[in-house]
């Protein structure tokens, strides 16, 4: 954050993130309350896990390693923009929210969530990154080399972790947690692609948010899933199924948006 260039993309990168997931959320109970009251019943622990997995994607864990890989390191800040800004916050506040509705957990409240964001270690990060760009005080290069020298081992931790989410066991389901691996797969690159392009995110910039968009679910949501104990098994699913999905559905998405 601190080697880049304060410009458009600062507010217009987060606000589309903002609107896919915020989209997808809404989309996703609209859809599956639909299919609980007109089709079939289904439980309450499932119906919020379906919810969180329509709309939150695993934007840092892959969207990072894509990024940097697919158009290069100096993109990479894209990947802390549209999760530290927008989609952790949203998952630690109406992510929560939705996950204590459908759930069993403890009762949150505003103030308790907004002290979960608060309290993220990467957000005082990009802060403090944010922070020498306004000012335009130099960071020394020791602590540049240091932290560049340490940021090289989170890419492959991030892909070991997502590598140990992965759970196969509840293929069973997959029917009804196909709608939200779609909505998060194909509808949220689409969304990401529409939203930045009428915000004036062009070129490079915009294939990095709708990389970002068409990431598979968010490995957290799991985390949240355990916390206020909704379908965790539906919930690793969710995510297995569309990691494995996304190599698949990304180039495609790339290919038609581009």
């Amino acid at each position: 954050m601190a080697t880049t260039r304060v410009d458009r993309s600062f507010l217009a990168v987060p606000l589309t993130a903002a609107v896919v997931t915020l989209l997808g959320f809404a989309v996703g109970f609209v859809v599956y309350e639909f299919m609980n009251a007109r089709l079939a019943p289904i439980p309450r622990p499932t119906l919020g896990v379906l919810i969180l997995a329509a709309a939150l994607g695993n934007v840092t864990y892959l969207g990072l390693p894509l990024i940097t890989e697919m158009l290069g390191e100096q993109f990479g800040y894209v990947a802390i923009l549209y999760d530290l800004l927008a989609s952790t916050p949203l998952l630690l506040t109406a992510g929560v929210f939705i996950a204590a509705r459908y759930g069993e957990g403890e009762a949150v409240s505003v103030a308790a969530s907004i002290r979960r964001v608060f309290m993220l270690p990467p957000l005082w990060g990009a802060a403090a990154g944010i922070g020498f760009l306004v000012t335009g005080v130099t960071v020394p290069d020791v602590v540049l080399y240091t932290t560049k020298l340490m940021g090289k081992a989170v890419i492959p931790v991030m892909i070991f972790t997502v590598g140990l989410s992965l759970d196969f066991k509840d293929l069973k389901r997959l029917p009804i947690a196909a709608p939200a691996l779609v909505l998060k797969l194909v509808m949220a690159p689409v969304l990401a692609w529409w939203v930045g392009s009428q915000l004036g995110i062009t070129a490079s910039m915009l294939k990095a948010v709708v990389l970002e968009g068409a990431t598979p679910v968010m490995v957290l949501s799991l985390v949240i899933a355990d916390e206020f104990k909704l379908d965790v098994p539906l919930a690793a699913t969710c995510i297995a199924v569309s990691t494995v999905a996304s190599f698949f559905t990304l180039p495609v998405m790339m290919k038609l948006l581009f």
